[in-house]
């Protein structure tokens, strides 16, 4: 699960179809089997907030940076625009 920093509470119920709107805009899941090659990895993905991405695979380079691991994207167009992105996990202090 990804989710944008900032996002604002719906209204009352469900809110409002901009609200929602916003809300799916600024929010994406997805989950499925995964399988490693090298420095590849690919997500088979089973259920997705995105309905477009059921049953597709989404390949990822990663990278392991001491505590970190990094996914880049291939080059994505994201609103209109050619894009790299890139997720980092930082693994937290033992004890911490």
């Amino acid at each position: 699960m990804i989710s944008y920093g900032g996002r604002k509470p719906l209204s009352v119920g469900a809110g409002t179809v901009e609200e929602q709107a916003e809300a799916f805009k600024t929010f994406l899941a997805y989950t499925g089997r995964y399988t490693l090659n090298g420095d590849q990895v690919t997500h088979h993905v089973e259920v997705s907030s995105i309905q477009n991405y059921v049953g597709r695979d989404l390949v990822r380079i990663v990278k392991f940076q001491g505590d970190q691991i990094v996914l880049v994207t291939p080059p994505t167009r994201v609103n209109g625009k050619v894009q790299t992105l890139e997720l980092t996990w930082q693994r937290p202090p033992v004890g911490g």
